[in-house]
């Protein structure tokens, strides 16, 4: 509980127990949570929870706790469940994965990748039936800004079981 009255609880990193952290106020009418997941003293985890009703409305993360907030999710519509994210994995200041969980079940069911950091979508992965396994997954393999692939999960039974090549290049057992 902050000084103020204000209190939350927060699972950083969704084990199903609540996370020791720290609340301030941001001088709005709202309040930031923030949390040290490896014990060096430092946040790993800031959220702000907007309004103060007790939900985190956005959330920054340093996964690997070297100091850089790789990570960012986002409450889109308001209900409490952050349904969006974004990461510079390489902390290069642009985009490296962006995520949407759509039907908020806590697994991010359109996800797109920039593997060659080059700013462009190398790969996307759905979830089209939106039943928390992936089913669809498109590759850009040789960077030229084309998919080259595309395999799927074509009866969503956890198998991908048809693959389909773009191109000859792409497709090693073509002749």
């Amino acid at each position: 509980m902050s000084d103020d009255g204000y209190d939350t609880s927060v699972d950083v990193d969704g084990n199903g127990t609540w996370d020791d952290h720290w609340t301030e106020s941001d001088g709005h009418g709202g309040h930031y949570v923030y949390a040290d997941m490896n014990g060096d003293g430092q946040a790993d985890f800031i959220g702000h929870d907007e309004d103060s009703n007790g939900t985190i409305d956005a959330a920054e993360y340093d996964n690997n706790h070297d100091g850089y907030f790789e990570q960012h999710t986002g409450d889109t519509n308001g209900d409490g469940w952050q349904n969006t994210e974004v990461s510079d994995n390489n902390k290069d200041g642009t985009v490296d994965e962006a995520g949407q969980d759509t039907n908020q079940d806590g697994h991010f069911d359109e996800k797109a990748y920039d593997h060659n950091e080059d700013g462009k979508v190398d790969e996307v992965v759905l979830d089209r039936n939106l039943d928390g396994s992936d089913d669809y997954d498109a590759k850009d393999v040789n960077y030229n800004g084309t998919e080259d692939t595309v395999t799927t999960d074509s009866d969503f039974n956890g198998n991908y079981d048809t693959v389909h090549y773009t191109s000859n290049e792409a497709n090693p057992f073509a002749s």
